[in-house]
């Protein structure tokens, strides 16, 4: 017998949100039996156990296909606002791909992939890369996950990050400090930096950056 059955019972109401009264009448085990199997008590009686068995392998089946059914059913993308401590909503009509700069009610709000990886921490979303500025490292057609600063002043010198500038126009770059006073030097990763150079930015000509976490390719 699975000394971890009880462990799965418990998983599996977590998820389910099943009450185990219910688990008790489904399955003809005592409730009692089953609080304490979940507690960590070895089953005893071999009839009980395999009938709980069966009903966990019939039912997490069930509830993983709802949950992904449900998360298949959510929006694609979100609208970000620009704007600090505002949350992004779902974006239901699905005008805009990810990487739009529109205004909904005169705020800016930038279009973001709806992304679900907790493995990488806070984030926003992901966008997607256009040109080939940042190749071989982010090429065009790949998608970077983003996160938002709450102070953008505090940079970390040759990391990524997805500025936005004042005409709305957004960029992955490479972020070292500028050459002069309140100045960003943005750098691509292009080993061609005739075709890509440089490019000198004013701390006041910024209206947003967002820090690079990650980059998404098609298989």
């Amino acid at each position: 017998m699975d000394n971890h059955i009880g462990q799965r019972l418990k998983a599996f109401r977590e998820k389910s949100k099943i009450k185990m009264p219910a688990i008790a009448a489904q399955t003809g085990i005592a409730k009692e039996t089953l609080y304490k199997w979940e507690k960590g008590t070895k089953p005893s009686d071999i009839n009980d156990y395999f009938r709980l068995k069966s009903y966990l392998n019939k039912m997490e089946g069930q509830v993983d296909e709802e949950l992904l059914e449900q998360d298949y059913q959510m929006p694609t993308t979100l609208r970000l606002p620009l704007s600090p401590n505002r949350l992004p909503v779902p974006q239901t009509d699905g005008k805009f791909a990810s990487g739009t700069i529109f205004f909904f009610n005169n705020e800016p709000e930038l279009i973001v992939d709806r992304l679900n990886a907790p493995f990488l921490g806070p984030l926003e979303g992901a966008i997607e890369v256009n040109g080939e500025s940042m190749a071989p490292t982010f090429s065009s057609g790949c998608r970077v996950v983003i996160f938002r600063l709450n102070n953008y002043r505090i940079l970390d010198w040759g990391a990524h990050y997805y500025i936005i500038d004042k005409n709305w126009q957004g960029s992955v770059r490479r972020v070292y400090e500028g050459q002069t006073e309140n100045s960003l030097r943005l750098v691509s990763d292009n080993p061609n930096q005739d075709k890509f150079p440089p490019i000198q930015r004013q701390w006041d000509h910024i209206e947003a950056i967002f820090r690079v976490i990650a980059g998404i390719w098609k298989l």
